[in-house]
């Protein structure tokens, strides 16, 4: 079996796994997530710092994921905590984009932190994923979900279709050196059309504004997928784990949506939608 069947099986599997989790309702859609946190928060604590699984720090990492979000998504009615992270989640992907435009790849610096503290890599994650679950706060959840997947979706299918078939000039070689312009430009293109697409029969049909809006949340998606792409070269892996067969790891698949989340439902409260 070829690389691109096992990733085109992996999937599908997954797209089901989806699906049958937002079928179940908003429990069970909100459960999955935090076992994605939980999965990615021992790879990043396992993998990328490389220290040892189920020692004293480990479950600290991991209770500073798990305990918030339990609290805040299952117990609490504090809606405004969610402002909190949200903003939070903010500061920290500025920071993350300062990170990749301006630190220079022989830097140790986030390496050093990050290795002093693994425990960061609990809270690190914990920011952006309360701000995907803040999506949950509406009544038409499952509606946002649907766009946010799809806007999602729509730049790593874009990316890849327009950077296969059309690809000529390198986006960051550096960074990640199978990126083109004309996949970043295609993603973003894909990105405007599903998500337009879905907003258009979701919510309202004459809202051409947020056509734009979309194309613009794609390349911050791809923002996001290139941060990763420079953590993992300046940690020295390939991928967050070898959990899903021909993807990686769980926080390979979903680096690009915790980035885009806080922008994602920044806009959404700033239009007043949710």
């Amino acid at each position: 079996m070829s690389n691109t069947q096992l990733r085109i099986i992996s999937a599908a599997v997954m797209a089901l796994i989806v699906s049958i989790c937002l079928f179940l309702g908003e429990k069970t859609t909100l459960l999955f997530i935090m076992v994605a946190g939980v999965l990615s928060t021992d790879e990043i604590y396992c993998n990328f710092l490389k220290k040892k699984r189920f020692g004293g720090l480990y479950f600290v990492s991991q209770a500073l994921f798990a305990a918030p979000f339990i609290y805040f998504n299952f117990i609490s009615d504090n809606g405004e905590a969610f402002d909190h992270f949200i903003l939070s989640s903010l500061v920290l992907n500025f920071f993350l984009i300062y990170y990749l435009f301006f630190m220079k790849m022989s830097s140790r610096n986030v390496i050093k932190v990050m290795t002093k503290a693994p425990f960061l890599a609990g809270i690190v994650l914990l920011l952006p994923f309360m701000s995907l679950t803040a999506l949950f706060s509406s009544e038409k959840w499952l509606s946002w979900i649907a766009v946010i997947l799809l806007v999602n979706f729509g730049m790593d299918t874009g990316a890849w279709f327009f950077g296969k078939n059309f690809g000529k000039r390198k986006l960051w070689p550096s960074v990640s050196p199978k990126k083109t312009v004309e996949g970043l430009l295609g993603g973003m293109l894909t990105s405007s059309v599903l998500g337009g697409l879905a907003f258009y029969f979701l919510f309202e049909r004459s809202a051409f504004f947020v056509w734009p809006l979309f194309f613009m949340l794609g390349g911050v998606s791809q923002l996001g997928d290139l941060v990763q792409s420079k953590l993992k070269r300046q940690f020295g892996i390939k991928d967050s784990s070898s959990l899903i067969p021909g993807h990686g790891g769980v926080y390979d698949r979903i680096d690009s949506l915790l980035f885009l989340s806080p922008f994602f439902v920044w806009a959404l409260k700033a239009a007043g939608r949710i």
